[in-house]
């Protein structure tokens, strides 16, 4: 397995885009003195990617999803089966189509982001935050296992590319896309009072979902946190005030309030699922997972918010989602049918 000491290695990255001018911006923006980030390479495609792997060895990767040849979808498939490593999907597809976002975290992507609208100079320089901070984070607590795996084919197998589905050619949506809902990475947060929409994340390891409930459940919101306290890394809070239990709880309560939650902080209530030990953290020396478990119960009960249910521990990942009107939470993983709590 291998490990990545964040005081003494820069976090290696692999840029994959089609666009020229996005690959040189995030070149040039990346690779600066003192941002902990080393950009081992490029592609401008999927399958130029799949080739780059082996050889450049990059600890993240950052790909967009609507290229020629292979596309960001298809690559993440093939990627997480050879060679899986943390992936960050940049790309306006996250903003344009749900369903590629929802396939592309299923496939095996490690957290998302939008690309700014035509990459306007201020639009540009709040993604880059938001993606320095993501990448150090799927860096630092994302399962790396390439050293694991099997090497990859100097030359990558020609396979049939699956078709990036557009809305207008599903025939029968399924159920979550006739809805409207937000989906969270790593270290971000949501709330709503859009009576049925849903906030989901996914692939939660010792990562937690706190989800929090106004009274009458017309107010819910869900944070997906990493780790347990922010004095690990103060400016990593700034940006991602989600990222650490500390920070997390009270920023996702202020989102609730500004859609509208008006009672006391007290008048809350809580379910929490995840807190797993992960390959990453080998024989839980570190024990994230159950260090994560304890920050957010200690501070939930410094809050005096109810702690109605939880699903935690154990060994494998948790996808949760909860819906406006409704204090259940639905989780799911590989291991174990869906199920409410």
């Amino acid at each position: 397995m291998l490990k990545l000491n964040e005081m003494s290695e820069k976090v290696r990255v692999l840029l994959i885009d089609d666009s020229s001018l996005v690959r040189d911006l995030l070149v040039k923006s990346l690779a600066v003195p003192d941002s902990g980030i080393d950009i081992v390479g490029t592609a401008v495609n999927g399958q130029d990617g799949l080739e780059k792997l082996l050889m450049l060895k990059p600890n993240v990767v950052v790909t967009d999803m609507d290229m020629p040849i292979m596309n960001g979808l298809e690559f993440i498939r093939q990627a997480m089966v050879r060679s899986p490593l943390p992936i960050i999907v940049l790309s306006s597809w996250t903003q344009n189509d749900k369903s590629i976002t929802l396939q592309a975290l299923e496939a095996g992507a490690a957290d998302f982001i939008p690309k700014p609208s035509a990459l306007n100079p201020q639009g540009f320089q709040e993604t880059l935050s938001r993606l320095v901070a993501k990448i150090k984070a799927a860096s630092r607590v994302a399962v790396i296992a390439q050293q694991a795996q099997p090497p990859i084919p100097a030359v990558v197998p020609s396979l049939p590319l699956p078709q990036i589905p557009k809305k207008s050619s599903l025939s029968v949506p399924n159920y979550e896309e006739r809805i409207p809902q937000s989906i969270i990475g790593v270290g971000e947060y949501a709330a709503s009072n859009e009576y049925g929409k849903m906030i989901k994340t996914f692939a939660l390891g010792s990562c937690i979902a706190v989800n929090l409930f106004s009274p009458t459940f017309d107010v819910v919101g869900m944070v997906h946190i990493a780790l347990a306290s922010s004095t690990t890394s103060p400016d990593k809070a700034k940006v991602l005030p989600g990222y650490f239990a500390d920070t997390a709880i009270p920023v996702l309560i202020n989102e609730m309030r500004a859609v509208g939650f008006r009672k006391p902080v007290s008048q809350l209530v809580a379910k929490i699922a995840g807190g797993a030990q992960t390959s990453a953290d080998a024989n839980n020396y570190f024990k994230i997972g159950e260090k994560n478990i304890t920050a957010v119960k200690t501070l939930l009960q410094a809050l005096s918010i109810s702690l109605l249910a939880e699903d935690v521990g154990d060994a494998f990942s948790r996808t949760v989602f909860i819906q406006v009107g409704s204090k259940a939470v639905h989780i799911s993983s590989p291991e174990r049918k869906m199920h409410i709590l």
